[in-house]
């Protein structure tokens, strides 16, 4: 057992290495690590049980999740009141992260996260520096909330997307387009066969 929390431990300062050194690189900051919390997609339930535990600063008797449901062969963990918000994770097959979402505490704002507000030429030259990995779009085509997304494969080859989520424009009205509520990674959907695939191997 403890030769267990032993090596759970050294994965998790391992982790925190790699996104310290992702953070360095992101002129927006950590937020645009493919992480949240420190938890990664493919990592696996008890690994990824620790990472909150320890990332997330819990209390002993906090080891759990607030809530499971079991959504087909997959299995959805939420962590209601973590100090950045509430924490959704979704292991495929009930074993490997496959989604990882934070629905933030207290809304961020654009200019923080140096995400652009259009594509627009005018934008990329008008002398500000932003993260110009993401493309830009809205949700559906009520043009309600705004999605900054971009694509990246892991180590594994596999392909993931990491998404901003912009306040509502009628749940949120003023400025609604300058904040973020939300940060999402997951596997791209058309690749899940794969990765099943890569992490049984």
């Amino acid at each position: 057992m403890f030769k267990e929390y032993l090596i759970s431990a050294l994965l998790v300062l391992l982790t925190g290495v790699s996104i310290s050194a992702q953070e360095k690189s992101s002129i927006g900051g950590k937020e645009h690590g493919m992480n949240i919390y420190g938890v990664q997609i493919g990592m696996d339930v008890p690994t990824t049980l620790q990472t909150v535990f320890v990332n997330a600063n819990r209390k002993a008797g906090q080891e759990k999740p607030d809530a499971k449901k079991k959504e087909g062969n997959d299995i959805r963990i939420v962590y209601r009141t973590l100090p950045e918000g509430e924490l959704q994770i979704v292991f495929a097959d009930g074993k490997y992260v496959k989604e990882i979402l934070l629905r933030y505490a207290q809304v961020k704002r654009v200019s923080d996260l140096r995400l652009p507000n259009s594509s627009n030429i005018g934008e990329v030259n008008s002398g500000e520096r932003f993260d110009d990995r993401y493309t830009i779009g809205f949700v559906d085509n009520k043009k309600q909330e705004k999605l900054w997304w971009r694509n990246e494969k892991n180590e594994q080859g596999i392909r993931l997307r990491l998404t901003f989520l912009s306040g509502n424009l009628i749940k949120d009205t003023t400025n609604w387009w300058q904040t973020v509520v939300q940060k999402a990674i997951i596997v791209e959907p058309d690749e899940e066969s794969n990765f099943l695939k890569t992490f049984k191997n």
